[in-house]
């Protein structure tokens, strides 16, 4: 006689990986989602703005030539200043955006 091996359950399928709630870090990435909120970037602004010598200085110019008659030409050289200000310089071994589009750096 044969002995037939007992019949168990068929076995659950395991999952590829486990993850934990502790390992997704959600309190950081909630607040990094509320430190990009609109009323939030506003408000830095607002405050760096406020403290800013640059931005008062140059409101003064922009005042003073308004009264001469040249607020329209100083308006333009204030928005590329503000242009040049913030253009930032690369850290090292970050991309430029021309050679993210050009990998193999060809002509």
């Amino acid at each position: 006689m044969v002995s037939r091996p007992a019949v168990s359950e068929p076995k659950k399928p395991k999952k590829p990986y486990d993850i934990k709630k502790a390992d997704l870090h959600l309190d950081e990435y909630i607040a990094e989602q509320d430190s990009r909120s609109p009323k939030i970037l506003l408000q830095r602004a607002y405050t760096h703005l406020r403290s800013s010598r640059q931005f008062h200085s140059y409101l003064a110019l922009q005042f003073v030539a308004a009264l001469i008659g040249y607020g329209q030409p100083m308006l333009v050289v204030g928005l590329l200043w503000a242009m040049y200000v913030n253009t930032g310089k690369r850290k090292e071994g970050e991309m430029s955006a021309y050679s993210l589009f050009n990998e193999g750096v060809e002509a």
